[in-house]
């Protein structure tokens, strides 16, 4: 092979595989600039239609566009503030569980780009029975209640740090401990445990409560992740133990 050639086809390589991986980080990041809320769904829901609140950088300026059985775009709508976006969905009934990409257009040349995706429903999740005047509730604020993981009493990203000394601080309870004492709760003859949100509240001060949500689909990291919240209920519903998830969308932040 003569010299040039072989530069020639070393260069090409060398082009093609920085072409990729930038390709690549673009995509990340574009997938990382856009925000969607709820960020996934289920079939086989009731109701047949869903909205998806979209946030990302002059995002309002961007044409949708998706491709997946089932899945019709029926509606966009703007608002004042340019970064934000809603999209207006119809889910056939016969829809299939699985991912779809959402495209965000700007003058003709993607934008964003958000994988969507569509989950298949728990069996007979539809039918999960509520609360009622028969059973007995335990109301408790997780944070006072009982610290079981003292390593995420404090958190990186959030900004209030614990202080056990502050009365209206944060003191470390989580949802560890909330599991610790499952058998607690049996042994006093409740049914059911309402507890105050967990969801992320991350403010400088009395974020302890949390009835000042900032992320509505998030743990908040001092409590535990989204997964802990999961476990808790697996365990609970396995002792008999009914779960209120405290939703506050009256007010936020």
């Amino acid at each position: 092979m003569k010299p040039a050639t072989w530069l020639s086809r070393l260069y090409l390589m060398i082009f093609v595989g920085l072409s990729s991986a930038l390709f690549g980080l673009s995509t990340t990041v574009a997938q990382k600039q856009v925000r969607v809320e709820p960020p996934f769904w289920w079939v086989g829901m009731h109701e047949s239609q869903l909205q998806l609140l979209v946030y990302g950088e002059n995002i309002a300026q961007s044409k949708v566009q998706l491709d997946y059985p089932g899945v019709s775009l029926i509606g966009i709508t703007r608002v004042d503030n340019p970064n934000y976006l809603f999209i207006d969905l119809a889910l056939k009934p016969d829809i299939q569980h699985g991912k779809f990409t959402l495209n965000f257009l700007i003058d003709k040349k993607l934008k964003y780009h958000y994988t969507y995706e569509l989950r298949q429903r728990e069996p007979e999740s539809a039918f999960r029975k509520g609360f009622d005047q028969s059973d007995v509730l335990y109301l408790l604020m997780p944070d006072r209640f009982a610290n079981g993981n003292p390593l995420n009493d404090n958190h990186p990203e959030m900004i209030e740090k614990a202080n056990r000394l502050n009365p209206s601080g944060r003191h470390g309870g989580d949802i560890q401990g909330i599991n610790d004492h499952l058998d607690y709760f049996n042994e006093l003859g409740v049914t059911t445990l309402w507890i105050n949100p967990l969801l992320e509240n991350n403010h400088p001060e009395f974020s302890y409560h949390g009835y000042a949500i900032t992320d509505f689909y998030r743990i908040d990291p001092r409590f535990g992740s989204n997964a802990d919240y999961v476990d808790l209920v697996d365990a609970a519903h396995k002792k008999g133990l009914k779960i209120v998830m405290d939703m506050i969308l009256n007010h936020c932040g």
